[in-house]
């Protein structure tokens, strides 16, 4: 959504899975607030970093990949196999490589994440742009609850797909379904 915001220009269309779509809303900062309470990830990273083990954790991705993406609600575990975990864990060889997760995490658990925030003009702008949102009904990490009517509210013309016993992870939980209504999408589109 920061691209889209600073050269919206460059997008023909957006569609958001399980995704946030920050966009200057006027309750976003509540809601996502609000979100914290239903969600173990946030809760987690909420703790780790008050007892000052946050990077630690964080860190060392490419030995705990497998429980962070549990704690987000990866719902199908009959997938999980060696080369599976492998590709999760490949971007996360150290600490070094673990650094956006550890920083993106920290900014969210001290208040200092700062979305970016369209003028009037973007925000009329992007608003006008075809778009989708589909989202896992079992999403532990963003409540459907909350974060579709923040897209409703960018994109009052947007289509929506809620997906149910899919989780945060929609493309694993029902790749060919999301695949099909993404290819739809743009071709309609």
């Amino acid at each position: 959504m920061g691209l889209a915001i600073r050269h919206p220009e460059l997008v023909k269309r957006i569609v958001s899975i399980n995704g946030p779509t920050p966009v200057g809303q006027p309750n976003l900062i509540k809601q996502i607030i609000e979100n914290t309470s239903f969600s173990p990830w946030f809760q987690c990273i909420i703790k780790a970093e008050n007892e000052g083990i946050l990077e630690q954790v964080l860190g060392h991705l490419d030995y705990n990949i497998l429980s962070t993406l549990k704690l987000n609600g990866f719902e199908r575990n009959e997938i999980i196999a060696e080369n599976w975990i492998r590709a999760y864990r490949s971007p996360f060889q150290s600490s070094q490589d673990a650094l956006g997760a550890v920083a993106w995490a920290k900014g969210f658990a001290t208040n200092e994440h700062i979305f970016e925030s369209p003028d009037d003009k973007t925000k009329i702008l992007l608003s006008q742009k075809p778009s989708l949102a589909i989202w896992g009904q079992e999403d532990k990490t963003l409540n459907h609850k909350i974060f579709l009517p923040l897209f409703k509210q960018a994109f009052p013309n947007g289509q929506t797909h809620l997906l149910p016993g899919v989780g945060h992870y929609s493309l694993e939980d029902a790749p060919k379904y999301v695949g099909k209504l993404v290819m739809d999408f743009i071709q309609t589109n």
